[in-house]
This record gives structure tokens, sequence and C-alpha cells, in this order.
């Protein structure tokens, strides 16, 4: 009876002694899974900021290269209309305007370069075509249409074109003046509404991101 009272007791111990073991392990493994999912929630949120952040950055880039696409076109139509002026009336002093012209010219080609979209794809390749079409009355008075499109400036040679010539290639009633003050205009309007949609989508990425921030103090 000694015997198999002290085995009942030495396996009752036992088994208190594993179920404490047992009752031990499943709250340390509570801890760590409870720690594991607020360690991958803050993870998680961590991530989302950094990528909201690099979307706002994006949105940041976007608008202003469409700000920059639409002064340059606002700028080439203004010029290009006072250039047309200028040379209608057989004014000498148009040198400075033509500089002006072929500096939004180049800029505009290389922000719609910049800016995707089919529209802004067209209104590239339609200035190109444009300088294309009228490259030898350019080219006579000092204007060269590069091969990709953009223009140069020879001011001595433009300077001392003939004053028809010149109304010929730049006048108000030519191909060139007409044509491009149009497209550079809708190239402009274009350039607005992006930036707009460009700082709408900014808007709501700053706003999504301050709902992060305000979730953690990442001072400790």
């Amino acid at each position: 009876m000694r015997i198999r009272t002290g085995i009942r007791r030495t396996t009752t111990q036992m088994l208190n002694h594993s179920r404490r073991r047992t009752s031990i392990s499943a709250s340390r493994r509570s801890s760590l899974l409870s720690a594991a999912r607020n360690n991958s929630g803050l993870q998680n949120s961590r991530l989302g900021m950094m990528m909201n952040a690099n979307s706002v950055q994006s949105a940041r880039l976007l608008r202003s290269n469409y700000e920059k696409l639409e002064k340059s076109a606002t700028s080439l139509k203004e010029q290009t209309k006072l250039l047309a002026e200028k040379a209608d009336v057989g004014g000498k002093d148009l040198t400075g305007t033509a500089a002006n012209v072929v500096q939004h010219y180049n800029d505009t080609m290389e922000g719609l370069r910049k800016s995707s979209g089919i529209l802004n794809d067209y209104y590239r390749q339609t200035m190109k075509e444009i300088a294309s079409s009228n490259k030898d009355k350019l080219e006579e008075i000092g204007i060269t249409v590069r091969k990709d499109g953009t223009l140069s400036l020879n001011k001595d040679k433009l300077a001392e074109a003939d004053a028809e010539k010149v109304k010929e290639a730049l006048g108000a009633s030519g191909d060139f003046a007409k044509r491009m003050q149009a497209v550079a205009s809708r190239a402009a309007d274009n350039a607005a509404v992006s930036a707009t949609n460009a700082a709408s989508q900014y808007t709501s990425s700053g706003a999504l991101t301050n709902s992060y921030l305000s979730r953690y103090n990442f001072r400790g």
C-alpha cells in the first residue's frame, strides 16, 4: 500500500509540474503572439506612411512639372503673337522677342516630353511638325530647326534679314504664328488642368499621411 501511495504521489506531482510548465508556456506564447501582432501592425503602418510619403512627393513633382509647362506654353503663345505683330510692321527690334519665342518653344517642348499622356505627346509632335514644315523660311532669316525639333537663333542673321521674308516667316497671317499660338494655348490649358488634378492628389495623400502621423509618437 505504501508503495502504491508513493507512486500516486509521485505521479500527481509530475502531473502538477507538467501542468504548470504547460500553463507558463501557453502564457508566454500568448504574449509573444500579441507582441508580434503589435509589431506587425506598427511595421505595416510605417510602411503605409512611407508609401504615402512617396505618393505625396510624386504628386508634388508632377504638379511642379505641369506648372512649369503651363508657364512656358503661355509665354510661347504670348511671345509668338508679339513677334508676329513686330514682323508685320517691319520692326528692327524683334530679335529679342524672337529669342524669347525660341526659348519658350524649347522649354515647352521639353515640358511636353517630360509629361506623359496622349495629348502632351500630340502637342509636342504638332509643334515639331510646325517648325519642320516652316524650316526653309525660318532658316532663311536665322532660325534653325534642329533634328530633335528644337530651335536655335542667329540674332545677327535675323537682324539683317529682309523685312518681307521676316514677315512671311513670322507674320500674323503666316503658318508658323497662327498654328504655334493655337497649339501653345491648348498645351497651356491642358497643363493647367493637369496641375490642378495633381494638386488634388497631393492634398488627398497629404491628409492621409497626417492621419498616420497622428497615431504615433516617434519621439519614443
